[in-house]
């Protein structure tokens, strides 16, 4: 008998109330449906707690913190609860298409060579309007994990995408570690590219995911230090030489780090 992997998606909560009920539903309304809902509460003050327990489907697990941990320690509290096959971290605002885990999920099981799973995104503003839709700079299906990284690096943005476009092995989080806080901004992309050490990057050509930009998101907090910690990150991993990063290349991403960095902003400021 095949075995029918079960799939654990993590939301990590911090005074969520606005958009969690969407977020949830989203994942419940899945085709898939051998999964597994972690919900990792950082100590929220609203009634994001409240919300979750409404919901009467055994596949919700929800943990919850005494004090504020911030955000590496409760992803990562998310993470080591996971009991699943494959892993999906997903921000607590953000919305999946009812498929996304199904095709994401068939990719990885039929290719074990490779370490992560993402494809196209629509943005959307706090009311749930598409705004823009995104593809990829390159061509769709298999590429190799370190000319992916590198590719990102040289258009100055995470091209990949935030936690919830990607989906992974859980096995593979033995080589590459949790995620690292240090740089706030990219702890989404820095596990992306530890991941992309060790296996290859598959895009799917679809829009199976929906990342919403409101005032209250991180990123829009952040403001113009998203740029000061991208060239951070970028020039962290030149040092490291695992991806083989020429100077050429780090002054292409700084330079164009400054310019999204600029256009992200004004596209908070309009919302």
């Amino acid at each position: 008998m095949t075995k029918i992997p079960l799939v654990s998606i993590c939301i990590p909560t911090y005074n969520s109330d606005k958009y969690i009920h969407e977020t949830v539903s989203s994942l419940l309304n899945q085709c898939y449906d051998n999964i597994e809902i972690i919900i990792s509460d950082d100590c929220s003050t609203d009634s994001t707690l409240q919300i979750i327990n409404q919901y009467e489907d055994v596949r919700i697990k929800i943990y919850t913190s005494t004090k504020n941990q911030g955000i590496e320690k409760n992803w990562n509290k998310a993470l080591q609860k996971c009991s699943g096959d494959y892993i999906k971290m997903i921000g607590a605002d953000d919305v999946l298409e009812n498929d996304c885990i199904e095709k994401q999920l068939k990719i990885l099981q039929n290719d074990p060579s490779i370490s992560l799973v993402s494809s196209y995104k629509n943005i959307i503003n706090a009311k749930g309007k598409r705004i823009l839709s995104i593809k990829f700079p390159w061509k769709t299906g298999k590429t190799n994990g370190i000319k992916a990284v590198r590719a990102s690096i040289k258009k100055g943005t995470n091209i990949i995408g935030e936690p919830g476009i990607g989906m992974f092995p859980a096995k593979i989080l033995q080589k590459t570690g949790l995620y690292n806080g240090q740089n706030p901004y990219l702890i989404d992309m820095d596990l992306w590219c530890r991941l992309l050490l060790h296996g290859d990057l598959f895009v799917i050509d679809e829009y199976l995911f929906n990342f919403r930009v409101s005032k209250s998101s991180i990123s829009n907090s952040l403001g113009f230090k998203q740029y000061k910690y991208f060239i951070e990150f970028v020039h962290k991993l030149y040092e490291s030489g695992d991806f083989k990063i020429t100077k050429q290349e780090l002054i292409q991403s700084y330079m164009y780090a400054f310019i999204k960095n600029i256009f992200r902003n004004i596209i908070f400021l309009m919302q």
